[in-house]
């Protein structure tokens, strides 16, 4: 904590509400709201610390604001305000002042840092995340609503280094779904609709674009070299090739993969984060379907051409998206914390506003990621 003194000019958080509610004798309740995550804090004092509270909210010597609250710079209040700093009530200095990022990357990002430091609660470790967000670099495989709307979202949350990787072109009716920026960009490549995209929003953007299809025998060596982060919504041949073929991969060397879906079947759902030897693989997601799923039996239909009767809104796609974005930007803030990317998967159902999910443990006999893998 900061070594407080007379001199000190400790400031009551802009972000940060405080509601006192008197009782009758020696203490006084206290609601602390942070209005950035809606966090609620509520603590009992003596009733001079809660209207030392008031006081600063100027811009004062604490001197000044502790002859207002007839308070003295003792230790049980040195304790109280050191106990407000340690919990981003209060401030002594700026929390985003930092060698470590650029000015105008900070001025643009502040808002997400204020959020952060109420999670964090440390301007030092609010700076790491954002570090390691500046450094990452992320392949994005399938362009379409959900690898588009991932890309902008976590374009707005300081990630500037991309791999694109898609084949198709942007077609009319993308442009309902997908965050492309004009309709005057039907029948250009997606990479270069999605590298506008990153263009306009991105600070200091670097942009490398693949122009192909993954399939089996795709090499992946240059499509994803430097990353640190893989998002797959490529939906063909299948997304649940896809994602085994890129879960293999990531593996080998070491990178989470971010199964977020891709076609309208996908609409809504909550994709699953796979990191290496912590959470389940593909593998391991693909036989707990094969078991789960053994005695369905599905009618074969009679409809061959599926491709027409069927869609979502943008809305859904978006809602696919942003889960995926706060995962990824969760296991950002603490690589280490196992906690953060428990296996499972879920959809959101618009018809009732409820969500689906389940959790999928780890596979031990699992032939890519089990303990007794070759």
């Amino acid at each position: 904590m900061t070594k407080l003194s007379e001199a000190s000019a400790p400031e009551l958080r802009d972000g940060v509400e405080v509601f006192l509610f008197p009782r009758n004798g020696d203490s006084c309740q206290v609601l602390f709201l942070f209005l950035s995550n809606r966090r609620r804090l509520r603590i009992e004092c003596k009733p001079a610390f809660a209207m030392l509270l008031k006081g600063l909210s100027k811009t004062q010597p604490l001197a000044d604001t502790l002859k207002e609250s007839r308070l003295v710079l003792d230790d049980e209040t040195s304790a109280f305000l050191s106990f407000l700093e340690g919990e981003g009530i209060i401030t002594l200095s700026d929390p985003l002042a930092s060698g470590q990022l650029p000015t105008e990357y900070v001025e643009q990002y502040k808002r997400q840092l204020y959020f952060l430091l109420d999670i964090l609660r440390s301007p030092q470790k609010v700076h790491e995340v954002q570090k390691r967000i500046f450094d990452a670099q992320i392949a994005v495989f399938g362009l379409g609503a959900v690898g588009c709307g991932i890309l902008q979202q976590l374009c707005m949350m300081g990630f500037r280094r991309f791999a694109l990787i898609d084949y198709a072109d942007v077609e009319e009716n993308d442009i309902a779904r997908t965050p492309f920026q004009t309709a005057s960009q039907i029948g250009l490549p997606k990479t270069l609709a999605a590298k506008a995209l990153v263009d306009d929003l991105a600070f200091d953007p670097v942009v490398r674009l693949h122009n192909t299809t993954l399939q089996t025998r795709t090499d992946l060596d240059d499509l994803v070299q430097g990353t640190t982060l893989m998002v797959n919504t490529a939906d063909e041949p299948y997304v649940g090739y896809t994602n085994i073929k890129l879960s293999r991969y990531a593996l080998q060397h070491d990178i989470p993969l971010m199964a977020a879906g891709g076609f309208d079947a996908h609409l809504a759902s909550l994709g699953e984060l796979l990191v290496p030897h912590v959470t389940p693989c593909a593998d391991c997601y693909a036989t707990y379907f094969h078991e789960s799923l053994k005695d369905w039996k599905p009618v074969p239909h009679p409809v061959k051409e599926r491709e027409g009767w069927f869609g979502g809104l943008g809305s859904l796609s978006a809602f696919s998206a942003s889960t995926a974005a706060l995962d990824i930007l969760t296991y950002f803030m603490n690589p280490q914390d196992k906690r953060a990317v428990a296996g499972g998967r879920g959809e959101f159902h618009f018809h009732d506003y409820s969500l689906d999910t389940f959790t999928v443990e780890r596979d031990a006999h699992c032939q890519s990621c089990g303990e007794g893998r070759a």
